[in-house]
This record gives C-alpha cells, structure tokens and sequence, in this order.
C-alpha cells in the first residue's frame, strides 16, 4: 500500500472537470463513444475526453471518475493511494451512477 495522493492532488484532479465542461456537445456522430460526466447529463467526446487527459498522470481520469459517482466521496479517494485507485477502478463491482462511458445511438444522440 502506497502513500495517499491527499487532498491537493485531488483538487487538481477534480480541477480538469472545468476543461471537460468545455468540450460539451449535444450531438456526436452515430455510434461514437462519449464519456456523460456528471448528473446533468452533459456528454463529451471520447476522443476531447483522452485529449484533455492525455498530458495528465494515468491515474488521474480513475481518481476523477472514482470520486462522487456513486461509491466513493472525494475525500475517501483522496485517502487512497495510485494503486488503491487503480484497484478500485479496474474492480467489476465499480458501477458509476454519474459519470460514465456509453455511446449514443444511430442519431448521434445520448
């Protein structure tokens, strides 16, 4: 068991939600994959979703969906470690409720 990331690095992670916010489109192209990230339901491409984590830690997009989605608080995730995160993330009994990756349908639609 590693060191906790804290809760710095956990606001800076929880900081990139601005950057996603921006990429938010209604309409994608049929089929494409998007990630929903929050309880409003607003939708971003997976490819802006991978270009807005690309120069970030691999950890960090698992941390950000980990943390208040459904069964971890931020705080309880910036109590854990890179690996705990990464277990918990890679673990089948994680089910996000908010955020999530999906795809839309034949209308370009979520």
């Amino acid at each position: 068991m590693g060191n906790a990331i804290g809760s710095e690095a956990m606001g800076r992670v929880l900081d990139v939600t601005d950057e996603l916010r921006a990429c938010v489109r209604d309409e994608f192209e049929p089929f494409e994959g998007v990630y929903r990230i929050n309880d409003f339901g607003e939708y971003v491409s997976e490819e802006d979703w991978e270009n807005v984590w690309a120069d970030r830690p691999s950890w960090w997009p698992k941390a950000w969906m980990l943390a208040d989605n459904g069964q971890f608080t931020s705080d309880e995730v910036s109590r854990m470690s890179v690996e705990e995160i990464e277990a918990a993330y890679a673990d089948p009994g994680f089910e996000p409720e908010y955020a999530f990756y999906t795809e839309v349908d034949e209308d370009g639609l979520p």
